[in-house]
């Protein structure tokens, strides 16, 4: 008996498989339970080029509104530029009314002898480093105060050296003054007048007239300075010019050294070399110092055996852990 044939056309069904009931697949649907594809895998290069494009677009807006706005500033600041050039070389706050203020050594006179000021400076353009240049060419000039008041005003008020030391040279009768920094400042009458109490009088109206040493020493009370006597007569001051002389610093290095209580008890310091400074006291007791070495450790010495030892006149701290001392016999 023959085996039938299948038609032509039709394929034999494969067993345990019904083809009637597979069902088509959509080939653009996706289930709604799917995962979304990762990063990795399925990435559509098309789509990813022009989300790279979007952003690429709006950073160049972006940059494009910002250099708008910083075009606008630039523009505006340009303008300040030149409205502010304008008004600094106007006339509107040309110096006009210039004031100078005078000190004691510093005359008002004098200070415009030595100022250099354009003229039609303005407030603005003013150079104070200048200014202090010019009126420090006056040895007694360490500073200057240069102050603005708008719209014209200009004050200047230089400002003088503090003097620390009057050095009395005796062999020239001279008295110079010397600065905080060391620096000779100028040398000083010897004759000055002073009222009853030994104050020096600037007014020409003193009721005594005080020269030589006794003048340099009142001029060392009225700066609140110290007197240095005995000062070698080859020292050779030059107006402006730092202290060269190693006894004149050395006895500088005391003035310095010494606290504020017990240079209040020293008349004078005398330098006649570095080895042989010593201090006179306003009581007549003489204290030999020596170099300027251990100067806080001398005056402790001094001031423990002043307050314990009664009718001392002479100190001798050159070497303060080896002082040696006399005093006047007692009764």
């Amino acid at each position: 008996m023959a085996t039938p044939k299948p038609s032509t056309g039709t394929k034999a069904a494969r067993p345990g498989r019904t083809l009637g009931a597979s069902k088509p697949r959509s080939l653009t649907s996706v289930p709604a339970t799917a995962k979304k594809p990762s990063g990795k895998k399925g990435v559509n290069p098309l789509s990813s080029l022009g989300a790279m494009a979007n952003k690429t677009s709006d950073a160049a807006s972006l940059v494009t509104g910002k250099g708008k706005i910083v075009g606008g500033v630039l523009a505006v600041l340009a303008v300040l530029v030149v409205v502010a050039v304008v008004v600094i070389n106007s006339g509107l706050f040309t110096a006009t009314d210039i004031q100078i203020q005078g000190s004691e050594h510093v005359t008002k006179h004098d200070a415009i002898q030595l100022i250099d000021l354009p003229e039609g400076t303005s407030l603005f353009n003013v150079d104070p480093d200048q200014i202090t240049e010019d009126l420090k060419q006056n040895p007694w000039v360490s500073g200057v105060d240069v102050q603005r008041q708008f719209p014209h005003t200009l004050i200047i008020t230089p400002m003088e050296r503090k003097v620390i030391a009057i050095a009395y040279i005796s062999s020239d009768d001279l008295a110079w003054a010397i600065g905080d920094d060391d620096t000779w400042i100028a040398p000083l009458s010897t004759s000055v007048e002073v009222d009853g109490q030994g104050n020096v009088i600037t007014t020409g109206q003193g009721s005594n007239t005080l020269t030589g040493i006794d003048a340099a020493l009142a001029l060392a009370k009225h700066y609140g300075a110290v007197l240095l006597t005995d000062v070698s007569a080859d020292v050779a001051p030059v107006s402006g010019q730092a202290v060269s002389s190693k006894a004149v610093k050395a006895g500088l290095d005391y003035v310095r050294g010494f606290s504020s209580e017990f240079l209040g008890q020293v008349k004078d310091i005398s330098t006649p070399s570095v080895e042989a400074i010593s201090a006179n006291l306003n009581n007549g007791i003489e204290v030999s110092l020596g170099d300027s070495n251990d100067i806080v450790k001398k005056e402790r010495v001094v001031t423990k055996l002043l307050s314990q030892v009664e009718g001392v006149t002479y100190i001798n701290v050159r070497s303060p852990g080896n002082y040696t001392f006399r005093n006047a016999p007692t009764s």
